[in-house]
């Protein structure tokens, strides 16, 4: 009985394998929490090629990937992170405010969670796309998401739906830290570019590094 590679279940197989390699590699490189902007910029732009190019080794294109983006990455996501502190200590303060004259801040907190939560959605996915400095990449995505609005809707969705299910069905927390949350980001991908594409071009697109291989991870 010859053994088939080529097999559907064999190829998925092997997909799998790759994606949770990717999945466990973006998670170390997560670690240090300052290196969150590096690792999604990272994990996005090696997503978008292998969308164009299922063929290429997705750890290998990650790592590559990760140090091409750290240094934008790195203060992106310091910006990002203060400006999540700011929020986060906002609502604490108005916890603590007790009193009628509290409901004005708290509506300006829930539209600035709002803006820095789309904002977020969009900050590394540009800057993994399209070669803009850091002040440009902000600007867009702070932009895009009004512009794109169903995009937006639909990946903020995703996340809505993944976080309910890890947060009721503890099995789906095993999963996703074996191989779910690079597999969340690929869906994620595919409506990033669909978005990139229809509402038009943000800069000159990264040239691309992979090298093919079709065998790997």
């Amino acid at each position: 009985m010859r053994f088939n590679t080529e097999a559907p279940f064999w190829q998925f197989m092997g997909t799998l394998a790759r994606f949770t390699a990717l999945n466990l590699v973006f998670l170390v490189t997560l670690l240090p929490i300052v290196t969150i902007g590096p690792a999604q910029a990272a994990l996005y732009s090696t997503l978008f090629q292998y969308d164009e190019h299922d063929d290429i080794r997705l750890v290998h294109e990650y790592l590559k990937r990760f140090k091409r983006e750290f240094k934008q990455g790195l203060i992106s996501g310091l910006l990002l992170l203060a400006l999540v502190a700011v929020l986060i200590f906002g609502l604490a303060f108005w916890v603590a405010w007790d009193t009628n004259a509290a409901y004005v801040p708290l509506i300006i907190l829930v539209a600035a969670s709002v803006a820095v939560l789309f904002l977020a959605e969009y900050l590394f996915p540009l800057q993994a796309r399209f070669a803009n400095s850091v002040g440009r990449t902000w600007k867009l995505a702070a932009l895009f998401p009004w512009r794109a609005f169903a995009c937006s809707f639909a990946l903020v969705g995703i996340d809505v739906v993944v976080l309910g299910l890890a947060y009721f069905v503890p099995f789906i927390r095993v999963l996703m830290l074996i191989f779910g949350l690079s597999w969340v980001a690929y869906a994620k991908s595919l409506i990033l570019l669909w978005g990139f594409k229809k509402y038009g071009g943000y800069g000159e697109v990264e040239r691309p590094t992979y090298v093919n291989a079709n065998s790997g991870l």
